[in-house]
């Protein structure tokens, strides 16, 4: 499962203790941060997120994307003025990835990133509450990293 962070709250689900945190961190499922280009950069200006950022790397838990790619589908959504938020950027990086999972607080983003003709097959989720939408952490199938439940409950990675 992918998840995207939005810069605006990298602090609060990235750089301190708490459920996505732990879930990037944790021993369950296959769980990634996508992250790069101009969100990459966004993201590593918070010195503790910057910290998670290398960690999860080394972990082999952060997942990224070709830049030209970004900035193309970036193009292609500017030009179809679907957007009602700025953040082409982060948009494109979920159409590039596959990630339909994004955390943020911004209401025009969670717009965009939930309408099916910027982000779809399958459409958006938003990740904002802890309390509320923890089991979007849970998903089985997101950026092509799918869990299968095993023998007893065990979960294995498939790669579709």
């Amino acid at each position: 499962m992918c998840l995207i962070v939005d810069a605006n709250v990298a602090g609060q689900f990235l750089g301190q203790k708490g459920p996505v945190l732990d879930w990037l961190l944790g021993k369950r499922g296959n769980p990634r941060l996508v992250a790069a280009g101009k969100l990459r950069e966004e993201l590593a200006r918070h010195e503790t997120v910057k910290r998670v950022l290398v960690l999860l790397d080394r972990a082999g838990r952060l997942r990224s994307a070709a830049t030209d790619d970004i900035r193309r589908a970036e193009h292609r959504l500017q030009a179809g003025g679907h957007c009602i938020s700025n953040d082409h950027h982060i948009l494109a990086l979920a159409i590039i990835s596959g990630a339909r999972t994004l955390a943020t607080l911004d209401r025009h983003l969670a717009r965009d990133f939930k309408n099916a003709r910027i982000v779809s097959n399958p459409r958006g989720s938003i990740y904002s509450d802890p309390e509320a939408h923890g089991h979007l952490l849970r998903h089985s199938k997101s950026c092509g990293i799918e869990i299968e439940q095993g023998h007893r409950g065990r979960a294995s990675r498939k790669r579709s």
